[in-house]
């Protein structure tokens, strides 16, 4: 029964027999190996490419008057709707094992021949740093999803398949969903999963991660560090804006990132990390005069220190609520992060494997500390929400140590649920 031929059989049998058929099936990929170009046929069999056209010519005028039947391909073609969006390769396996296809059968063939026989296709390939990806018509460009990929990436150094088909969705109509999006971004050889059932994955060949930044920056003065205080580090940094991943998302991460190590829930710089390769100027001062202090001021006496320098109010404030590398230690309380391996609430911080900058060594005049601490952190690096305006009632109420010891955990993101 013709319902029980192979896909390769049964569109050969469309075409007839003899030496022109045998022509036409190596154009339309009826043979399993995708099809070819009528110069390539042409070299292939010795023939001009003209000579080729005209074979191929008579051949589709023949299949299409006919109008045959084609069951093993309308179950193909049925079968690989199913499937999508997959690789290729994995279809084409699944093909051969459900007996479809006696043979590996390229799906460019499959396309080729629907064409031929009017039949409507409703799906598409197209290759993403070198994987044949199987998807559904009318997403116009995969690169989109990896261009959105990589901004986000870039913009918060991890991030989750439902921001991606956000912001695609923006930008292109179309069924682009989170399998989708996923199936592409697999393709990538920089993709990595931190948590698959929520979506979250970093690409690890984006140039600039900040969240790797941050975590650097913090490990410089405080290493190991438990994933909890690394997580509101990373808060609290002005340009990450709260973001705050889970803590299995963000362990995840630093098992990953190089020059991290993970220990049950704390996390170590390995190798250990110099200030200067990694601190600002404004931070490598905020390090030394914490550290002369102890590691640990009182809200008012860092203040009386700042401003006796010529710090004006605001840049205190930034420093003292924003910094990445300070945290609160009861009311009215702050200081340097503080290492996993470091106890007491008095106790002065010891920075393993820390050594001061050149800069933080120098003696401090009051005029190259203003200059630092002032003019640094006033500077366009900082977010415009944070320069923008003059402090608030909440940021005086802050400098006056009236703000939550612990940084705001609130992410901007809808990824940051991870039931999003």
């Amino acid at each position: 029964m013709k319902s029980r031929l192979s896909l390769e059989r049964e569109l050969r049998e469309l075409l007839g027999t003899g030496r022109n058929a045998g022509i036409a099936a190596r154009y339309y990929g009826f043979d399993g190996r995708g099809g070819g170009s009528l110069q390539t046929v042409a070299n292939e069999i010795g023939l001009t490419r003209e000579r080729v056209r005209q074979i191929v010519t008579a051949a589709s005028e023949w299949v299409r008057t006919r109008r045959a039947v084609s069951p093993t391909l309308d179950r193909t073609i049925a079968f690989v709707v199913d499937r999508m969006p997959a690789v290729a390769g994995e279809i084409e396996a699944e093909l051969r094992s459900q007996r479809l296809t006696s043979g590996l059968f390229r799906l460019e063939g499959v396309i080729k021949a629907a064409e031929l026989l009017g039949r409507r296709l409703q799906f598409s390939i197209t290759t993403v740093e070198g994987e044949r990806l199987v998807h559904a018509r009318g997403i116009r460009s995969f690169d989109t999803i990896v261009r959105i990929a990589q901004r986000m990436i870039s913009r918060w150094g991890m991030a989750t398949l439902t921001e991606v088909v956000a912001e695609v969705r923006k930008v292109e109509s179309g069924g682009c969903g989170r399998k989708l999006v996923a199936r592409a971004l697999a393709c990538l050889r920089g993709f990595h999963w931190l948590e698959p059932s929520a979506g979250w994955f970093w690409l690890s060949d984006t140039r600039h991660n900040p969240a790797l930044n941050r975590i650097r920056k913090i490990l410089s003065v405080a290493s190991p560090i438990s994933i909890s205080e690394l997580r509101a580090g990373i808060g609290r940094d002005a340009r990450m804006k709260g973001f705050s991943p889970p803590k299995g998302v963000l362990l995840q991460f630093c098992r990953q990132a190089p020059g991290l190590r993970v220990e049950g829930d704390t996390v170590q710089a390995e190798p250990e990390l110099n200030s200067d390769e990694v601190l600002a100027q404004t931070e490598q001062d905020i390090v030394h005069i914490l550290s002369e202090h102890g590691g640990i001021m009182a809200t008012s006496e860092f203040k009386s220190v700042c401003r006796s320098m010529g710090v004006n109010g605001r840049t205190f404030y930034l420093s003292l609520v924003r910094s990445p590398i300070i945290t609160g230690y009861g009311p009215h309380r702050y200081g340097l992060i503080r290492s996993s391996c470091t106890s007491g609430p008095r106790a002065r911080l010891s920075l393993p494997g820390h050594r001061l900058g050149k800069s933080a060594r120098r003696n401090f005049s009051r005029t190259a500390l203003a200059a630092s601490l002032g003019a640094s952190v006033e500077h366009k690096k900082l977010s415009s929400d944070a320069t923008s305006s003059p402090p608030s009632a909440s940021d005086n109420a802050a400098v006056e140590g009236d703000v939550p010891q612990t940084s705001p955990h609130r992410s901007p993101h809808p990824a940051d649920n991870p039931a999003a």
